[in-house]
C-alpha cells in the first residue's frame, strides 16, 4: 500500500493540472470499459501498439472510463493505467466513468478487492478512500481533432457548448450533484425517444433522443459522438445515423461475446476493431469519416 500511496498522488496532480475536456489530436485509439479485466488490458496494449519504441509509445490512446468493478483485477487494471499516463502524460489521456465514484465501486466490486488483497490495519479502505480521491480529478471529456467528442456516458439538456465542460472545476467527490458531470458520466441514447427523459433505469442522468444528438453535434460543430458505458453484445453499436457509436472494450462481461473493441481515428478515417485478430473486412461512410469494422 505505501508504495502506490505517491503514485497516485502523483497522478492526482497530473490529472488537475489537465483541462476538463482533453484536447486530443490525430491519431489516436478510443478504449471503452475495461471493468478490471487485466489481462485484456495487456492485449489491447499489445496488439494496438502500446510498448515503447525508442523512448515513446506507438499509438495516442482515450480511455473512456470505467477501469474498475465487476472484473478480477481491477487495481492491476487501474495501476497499470496510471503508471503508463505518469510515463507518457501525453499519449495517455483517461476520463471518467461512473464507477470511478465511491458510491458505486464500494457495492460493485473495487472496496471489496481492496481490503481483500490489504486486509491489515484497514490498509485496503485507507487505499480505496486515496483511489476515489484520485478519480475525482479525472478529466470528464476529450475532443479529437476538434470534430469528435469523447465522453463516457452521454449528453444531457444542460450542454450548450463545449466551454460548458470546461468550466465544470474538479476535483469532484459526487458527480451527480452536478448536472453536466452527471450527464456525461451516466445518460444513454434510446430509440424511438424525443428530447430527454429522466433515466429511470440507472437513477441518474438522461435518456435522450436522436434528435438531441443532430442538435448536440449542429451546437457543438463536431461530426460525431464516441461514448462507451453500455454493454454491447456486438461490442459496438451506432446510433442516430451514425452520428453516435458506443464502444465496449470488456471481452467476456456477463454475457458479451469474446471480443475488445477499440476505435482507431486519423485525420481522414475512423477504423473500429470488433476483434483485435481479424482482418478488416467491411467498409460503410460515418458522417464525414470512413468506418471499417473487423468481422469475427
Amino acid at each position: 500500500m505505501h508504495e502506490l500511496l505517491p503514485i497516485l498522488n502523483e497522478a492526482k496532480k497530473l490529472f488537475l493540472s489537465e483541462p476538463t475536456l482533453l484536447d486530443v489530436e490525430v491519431p489516436c485509439v478510443v478504449i471503452g470499459d475495461i471493468h478490471g479485466q487485466y489481462e485484456d488490458l495487456h492485449r489491447i496494449f499489445s496488439v494496438l501498439g502500446a510498448g515503447r519504441k525508442s523512448g515513446a509509445v506507438k499509438r495516442r490512446f482515450v480511455f473512456l472510463g470505467d477501469y474498475v468493478d465487476r472484473g478480477m483485477n481491477s487495481l492491476e487494471t487501474i495501476c497499470c493505467l496510471l503508471a503508463h499516463k505518469l510515463m507518457f502524460p501525453k499519449m495517455f489521456n483517461m476520463l471518467r466513468g461512473n464507477h470511478e465514484s465511491s458510491d458505486i465501486n464500494q457495492t460493485y466490486g473495487f472496496q471489496l478487492e481492496l481490503e481483500r488483497r490489504f486486509p491489515a490495519n484497514n490498509e485496503g479502505l485507507t487505499l480505496w478512500n486515496a483511489f476515489n480521491e484520485l478519480f475525482a480529478c479525472l478529466p470528464l471529456a476529450a475532443i479529437i481533432h476538434n470534430k469528435i467528442l469523447c465522453i463516457h456516458g452521454g449528453i444531457g439538456p444542460e450542454l450548450k457548448c463545449l466551454n460548458d465542460i470546461r468550466k465544470i472545476k474538479r476535483p469532484i467527490l459526487d458527480p451527480t450533484e452536478l448536472p453536466l458531470a452527471c450527464s456525461l458520466l451516466w445518460s444513454d441514447p434510446m430509440l424511438d425517444l424525443k428530447g430527454f427523459i429522466k433515466n429511470s433505469i440507472r437513477g441518474a442522468g438522461y435518456f435522450f433522443g436522436e434528435d438531441t444528438v443532430i442538435a448536440c453535434c449542429e451546437q457543438l460543430n463536431i461530426d460525431l459522438i464516441v461514448r462507451a458505458h453500455q454493454m454491447i453484445m456486438n461490442g459496438y453499436g451506432f446510433f442516430c445515423k451514425r452520428r453516435l457509436v458506443s464502444v465496449f472494450s470488456a471481452p467476456r462481461y456477463l454475457l458479451s461475446k469474446d471480443k475488445i473493441i477499440s476505435a482507431i481515428f486519423s485525420r481522414k478515417t475512423m477504423t473500429i476493431h470488433r476483434s483485435l485478430h481479424e482482418k478488416l473486412q467491411q467498409k460503410v461512410l460515418c458522417a464525414k469519416l470512413l468506418i471499417v469494422s473487423a468481422e469475427a
